[in-house]
């Protein structure tokens, strides 16, 4: 008897692409929030945004909670939230977003480290002769 293995979804193909203005509004960060940044243990994600000022050309606009994963070609994932503001300050508008929505648990993307897990001092090796 053989049995037959499901082939699973990788995440890499729910990715979601746009083209994003928001014109004489400001910058970026005043039309969506961004949330989120390595220094908080988490992926950088979107928060609330002003649905009637952004224009999206191209692609699909993304959703409050969705995992910022790129702009302009420029991978944001493991930076802080300052580095992410900043690399979008840096590109003229329209720019492009890749996004992705987080797993069946939105928590699964947004938990942050406990904070038993962030040690500040190097790792002891201990060594048996």
């Amino acid at each position: 008897m053989s049995r037959t293995l499901k082939k699973k979804k990788h995440w890499s193909g729910k990715v979601v692409e746009c083209a994003v203005s928001w014109g004489n509004l400001g910058d970026f960060g005043t039309v969506v929030e961004v949330l989120g940044g390595a220094e908080l243990g988490q992926f950088p994600y979107l928060g609330q945004m002003k649905l009637d000022v952004l224009v999206c050309h191209v692609g699909k606009l993304p959703y409050y909670g969705d995992v910022l994963l790129e702009v302009n070609g420029t991978p944001v994932s493991g930076l802080t939230n300052r580095d992410t503001l900043a690399v979008i300050r840096h590109f003229r508008e329209p720019i492009r977003l890749k996004t992705v929505k987080p797993g069946a648990s939105p928590a699964f993307f947004l938990q942050t480290l406990p904070p038993a897990a962030v040690s500040h001092e190097p790792p002891v090796c201990k060594m048996n002769l």
